[in-house]
């Protein structure tokens, strides 16, 4: 049982479109009083994360409902974007160096996704008391970490927060600045299980608000790309790694919410949906799918609340 008290913390993970779910979830948690001082994030359930802490949850959701109205832009892929900015020129074809080819996404949709929280997030957190880790691993010296934002340049964390949205298959890895990063810093959910559970040493009730099911659920429908066999390792990975996190979570009240078989069927009113089947992996551009991942989360939110009893 979700609770309003105000010494929770919120943990976020959730890749590409699944952070929709995230979304969905979070905002309904926040109309019902919940609020946190803590929180931790990976991939871009980070942002999630952050308009959370700044009282912001119910900004992150409408951002992706938006989302969802106008096609889902934010996965354009970099392929789209470049036929779009050629315009239409004569005799011009356009091909991706597969050998070249950091991420399937377009960066500047990221860009502009993240960029009213690009600049003085580190400030903002500080005046709500609040305080934000967020999951990146760095290339080049092979390590991921969980990074705070505290005391961090404004720049510095704008970049940070970007890296961590990126993710393999996805956006490619970002360049960050300040001294820290020794190369590219990539992020996604994969980059929280490389630093160990956010809540060590606090005696904190943690909600932990996952846009991946948990445990896996099978995908019999999975196709053969490259991309896509990556994102479903990931997604495989990161849910197995949420399981051992919990069941190593003894004293603390650890409240997970996520996608599974169940909530998803009472959400579509259809008996024989397969949620194996018919959730997106991260880098699906589908609006309407959006949209039902969405309403998904806050459903899934609504039973941890206790607000309906969970169905099959």
């Amino acid at each position: 049982m979700v609770t309003g008290a105000t010494d929770r913390g919120l943990l976020v993970l959730a890749d590409g479109v699944q952070t929709a779910f995230a979304a969905g979830a979070v905002a309904e948690l926040a109309r019902a009083g919940t609020r946190w001082w803590r929180g931790a994030g990976a991939g871009l359930g980070a942002h999630v994360a952050l308009l959370a802490l700044l009282g912001e949850a119910v900004e992150a959701e409408r951002r992706w409902r938006r989302q969802a109205d106008l096609g889902c832009p934010l996965f354009r892929s970099r392929l789209a974007a470049v036929r779009e900015r050629l315009g239409e020129a004569q005799g011009v074809s356009v091909a991706l160096d597969a050998w070249a080819l950091a991420g399937w996404l377009d960066d500047d949709a990221l860009a502009e996704h993240l960029a009213p929280e690009m600049a003085a997030a580190p400030e903002r957190l500080a005046r709500t008391g609040a305080a934000l880790t967020v999951a990146v691993e760095d290339l080049t010296a092979g390590r991921s970490a969980w990074v705070e934002l505290a005391g961090v340049a404004a720049a510095e964390a704008g970049g940070i927060l970007r890296a961590a949205a990126a993710f393999p298959g996805g956006w490619g890895p970002q360049v960050v600045p300040g001294g820290r990063w020794t190369g590219p810093v990539w992020g996604g959910v994969g980059a929280a299980l490389g630093g160990g559970a956010p809540w060590a040493g606090d005696a904190l009730a943690w909600d932990v608000v996952c846009g991946f099911p948990v445990p896996a659920l099978a995908r019999p429908a999975l196709g053969g790309s490259l991309v896509e066999l990556m994102q479903r390792r990931s997604e495989a990975r990161a849910g197995a790694g949420v399981e051992r996190w919990l069941a190593a979570g003894a004293g603390r009240e650890l409240c997970i919410i996520a996608p599974d078989a169940a909530v998803w069927r009472a959400w579509s009113g259809r008996d024989a949906a397969e949620i194996g089947v018919e959730y997106p992996l991260p880098w699906e551009r589908n609006g309407e799918l959006t949209a039902g991942v969405l309403a998904c989360g806050a459903a899934a939110a609504k039973l941890a609340l206790g607000e309906g009893p969970r169905q099959g």
